[in-house]
């Protein structure tokens, strides 16, 4: 049973089960979809469908004594289901219109604030908009130089833009001679191409380098997952709807809640983790299931979003943020309408 192949009852019983979870946070037993079944089918020819769905992957189930709940293979099978290009519901239409409706009256700040908020109003989880300029800054030179502490100075220099000192902290200790013949490779390799272009480039380089272990590869991996590459001052960031966190299943542990809001209002981690996952050059939609990168509680969240652009030359991107098990159908409907309104009026 491949995802393409999925249909019938075990398709319509995924989807059950998945709606039910989303909707209750807890285990999904095959009596609470017989009643929601609308053709006469018994809650032991569910449960067999059930545990062939178990078989796939597609459903877990926690405890022995439980129901059962959805895995990743399931929810990104669920989430592939729905075209950012359809409208969505019409009160999620008059809310999104109640706070977007007319952008001409609104400052660059209120346009964002509200795009976050109405994310976040839509989805019941975080709405995050990251602004950056369109005039994407492109590298004439790096340098780098070894602090105390592992902490480490980039000073980056590009065509038309003043000097750019930022001070990062690398996981392990990083001599100034590593230092220098990363800052070389980058002078040499990439002179004259936009941050984002490297990081994208680099990123795959290092991938493709990862059963080569050398100083150089191990540097400019350390270099590259901290940052180095994103433009600064910092990108503007706006995040809303954190207080959607609060009760969570996923999230009852109180230091998982403030473990995940520290590393939210660290607005670097944040721009870092927005830029790995959506890609900003004209993106579709997309679903990430599954977040790399710290907190390790990540790994059970998800990242719908996309980049997003409007008039006079500002471009960035917008995503909701939550568990994995949010309302996928209305998180992509939402983000394309909201993308195409953006498109389609004049800001002061």
């Amino acid at each position: 049973m491949q995802p393409d192949s999925l249909a019938g009852r075990s398709k319509e019983i995924l989807f059950a089960v998945i709606r039910t979870h989303i909707s209750t946070g807890e285990p999904v037993g095959s009596r609470t979809v017989s009643r929601q079944w609308k053709e006469s089918l018994s809650p032991a020819s569910i449960r067999n469908i059930m545990l062939l769905l178990e078989e796939e992957g597609y459903l877990e189930q926690p405890h022995i004594s439980a129901g059962r709940v959805p895995t990743e293979k399931a929810y990104r099978f669920y989430a592939s289901q729905f075209d950012a290009s359809e409208p969505p519901s019409k009160p999620d239409q008059e809310l999104i219109l109640n706070y977007l409706g007319d952008l001409s009256s609104m400052n660059e700040d209120e346009i964002l604030e509200n795009t976050s908020r109405v994310l976040s109003l839509v989805s019941n989880n975080l709405g995050v908009v990251i602004l950056q300029a369109a005039g994407t800054a492109v590298l004439e030179h790096i340098h780098f130089v070894a602090l105390e502490d592992r902490r480490i100075l980039v000073v980056l220099v590009s065509p038309g833009s003043p000097v750019q000192h930022r001070i990062l902290r690398a996981g392990l200790p990083l001599s100034q001679p590593e230092l220098d013949a990363a800052a070389e490779y980058l002078n040499t390799h990439f002179r004259g191409w936009e941050l984002e272009k490297i990081r994208q480039e680099l990123t795959v380089w290092l991938a493709e380098q990862r059963s080569t272990y050398n100083r150089l590869v191990e540097s400019l991996r350390q270099l590259n997952d901290h940052g180095i590459l994103l433009q600064h001052p910092l990108t503007d960031v706006f995040l809303e709807g954190a207080s959607n966190m609060i009760g969570r299943p996923e999230l009852a542990d109180q230091t998982s809640l403030r473990e995940l809001i520290r590393a939210l209002e660290e607005k670097e981690n944040l721009v870092r983790l927005i830029a790995e996952c959506i890609h900003a050059d004209h993106a579709p939609l997309q679903v990430i299931i599954g977040l790399p990168g710290k907190p390790s509680l990540l790994r059970h969240f998800s990242l719908v979003g996309s980049g997003l652009e409007w008039s006079h030359g500002m471009m960035g991107r917008m995503a909701i943020l939550g568990p994995s098990r949010m309302p996928y159908d209305r998180a992509i409907r939402a983000l394309g309408y909201i993308g195409r309104l953006l498109r389609s009026q004049r800001v002061n």
